[in-house]
């Protein structure tokens, strides 16, 4: 988990000052909100937030310990990877625009 917010982070980080350097704000801003939207819907895909309750529930009953676990990690880490992007992309568009 460390590595991925590390990448995270520093692909973020290239893009944020990508945006500064060249002047092209909106741009890498629109790059890199972009990333951290999929990413954020991708976790929230896999957690279940877009089914109602009863199949939240089935699906817990008939998926294996396994599945469960395999979903949280990836869950975790897309949202692990969408939380730099979404801040960079928030920051090149409030304050440098």
């Amino acid at each position: 988990m460390k590595k991925t917010f590390l990448i995270a982070f520093i692909v973020s980080l290239v893009l944020f000052l990508l945006g500064i350097v060249t002047g092209n704000i909106e741009f890498y801003g629109s790059i890199t909100l972009g990333i951290g939207v999929v990413f954020l819907l991708i976790g929230a895909l896999f957690s279940g937030a877009f089914i109602s309750g009863e199949q939240l529930r089935a699906n817990y009953h008939t998926e294996t310990k396994e599945d469960r676990s395999r979903k949280n990690k990836t869950m975790s880490i897309s949202i692990i990877i969408a939380l730099p992007h979404l801040v960079a992309g928030g920051l090149l568009f409030t304050y440098f625009n």
